[in-house]
């Protein structure tokens, strides 16, 4: 079974087909919101935020709204006298970030009469970029140190005792290992740093069923570890890591998939798959992560094909941790096809001349890749209307990725001069949840859809591409 069950969250195409990261941008998103509901195996509610989005204009806002004829908890009023703090006396002007009656708000608030978009009025260039790229404000940065901390560090963990010891013992205690399962938990942690035990004691604490999860080979998650810390690294990688690091690292993504990040790499589109391969498969993740870093340098895909390291994989970081370095980069090399060499450090894809022709990968190119890492046969579709992009959403109306279990959906949201891919989440309140490959759960009202979504990547048999 999965670590867990996801924290999920036309015009005319006319943008270039490749896929590439968006410069951080400081518009407000739209709605940024995450699905509320909790991960089953986490202490934490969503990704970064707990409070899903209410419906604002005659009901409760959520955090800035109001009931009708109430005081608003909070921010609101009392109608016709001044707000507490915030508010306004009914028919002047607001104290800060209030609204002239019939006018719009001035930042934040809305037309009289309308319900807000999100938040405030953007111009269609500033949704656009809104859609796209990770909230890096002091706030958001500090909480998601708070949930990461606790997701990644165990309970248990107590006096002198070396962490290693204290997770085996623990283990040992509250687990049911057969002899075959002790002595692998014991080649995981032999010679393991305290960042390393600390991780598989938040694995084996956290969601303990992951350990018995099955790759496509019929190996388990934990036999795959301890064979992962077993093995001698490829000789390739060692002007840029460690064992030990490259070990911390796939922990840290199985432990907490939210990790996952593209950084400043051009690898939105197989990001979105790396996360999805690791929430749904840990197993199939480590499997192929030790292969790849192991001496061979190279792992089968459940589609037969190889990703393959080649010397230097694992020099450009852009942002991102080791193990997403090398399995991105991979990707990359696979999915652009055999006449094409992607340079992580030039960012792009190069042809024997040295031209490049491609930062990210094309649609049909991620169906590649996602057939051989999923063993399901992919489709790809580019909305050439809106009509059509109106069309996909319905059909997406009933489709559920918490629920739909190694069959990722990969939308295209236009860009201008490019598409950014993210995964479908699932259609909720009126609005689409995604998963951006910045590590975020974001969303957009249903009204956006037809309009910055322009392709799609689905699985034949859920029927959403015709």
């Amino acid at each position: 079974m999965p670590i867990d069950p996801k924290i999920r969250s036309g015009l005319p195409l006319t943008t270039p087909i490749n896929t590439t990261p968006v410069p951080k941008v400081s518009v407000t998103p739209v709605t940024a919101q995450p699905v509320p509901a909790a991960p089953t195996g986490y202490t934490t509610a969503s990704t970064f935020q707990t409070n899903s989005p209410k419906t604002r204009g005659g009901a409760t806002d959520d955090s800035l709204g109001r009931t009708k004829g109430k005081t608003d908890d909070g921010i609101g009023r009392t109608r016709g006298k001044t707000d507490d703090g915030i508010g306004r006396t009914a028919g002047k002007t607001d104290d800060g970030i209030g609204r002239t009656v019939g006018k719009t708000d001035d930042g934040i608030g809305r037309t009289a009469g309308k319900t807000d978009d999100g938040i405030g009025a953007l111009s269609y260039e500033e949704t656009r970029a809104a859609l796209v790229g990770r909230s890096d404000t002091a706030d958001a940065a500090a909480l998601r140190d708070a949930i990461n901390n606790r997701l990644e560090t165990p309970t248990f963990l107590k006096g002198a005792t070396s962490a290693a010891t204290q997770v085996y013992e623990f283990a040992k205690s509250k687990l049911n290992l057969s002899t075959t399962q002790v002595g692998q938990l014991t080649t995981a942690l032999k010679g393991a740093s305290t960042g390393t035990a600390k991780l598989v004691g938040a694995l084996i604490e956290k969601t303990p069923e992951a350990l018995t999860n099955v790759d496509s080979k019929g190996q388990t998650l934990l036999s795959n570890l301890a064979r992962f810390a077993a093995q001698p690294m490829n000789t390739s990688l060692s002007k840029d890591t460690t064992k030990s690091e490259l070990m911390e690292s796939v922990l840290r993504d199985i432990v907490n998939p939210n990790r996952i990040d593209q950084g400043d790499a051009p690898t939105c589109t197989v990001t979105s798959m790396q996360f999805e391969l690791v929430a749904e498969e840990p197993a199939e993740y480590v499997r192929l992560m030790s292969d790849l870093t192991g001496p061979q340098g190279r792992a089968k895909m459940r589609g037969n094909s190889e990703l393959m390291l080649h010397e230097g994989d694992a020099a450009t970081r852009d942002g991102r941790s080791i193990s997403q370095t090398i399995f991105q980069t991979a990707a990359m090399e696979f999915g652009n096809g055999k006449n094409l060499d992607f340079v992580p450090s030039a960012h792009g894809s190069f042809d024997d001349a040295g031209k490049m022709l491609q930062q990210g990968l094309r649609p049909e190119q991620q169906t590649q890749v996602l057939r051989q890492l999923f063993g399901v046969n992919y489709r790809s579709e580019r909305f050439q209307t809106e009509a059509e992009g109106a069309k996909v959403l319905e059909k997406l109306r009933s489709y559920d990725a918490r629920s739909a279990q190694n069959r990722p959906i990969i939308l295209q949201i236009d860009q201008g001069d490019f598409n950014h891919a993210v995964t479908f989440e699932r259609v909720a309140d009126k609005k689409v949840f995604f998963r951006d490959p910045y590590g975020e759960l974001r969303s957009m009202p249903e009204d956006q859809f037809k309009t910055f979504v322009v392709g799609m990547n689905a699985p034949k048999d859920a029927n959403i591409i015709s």
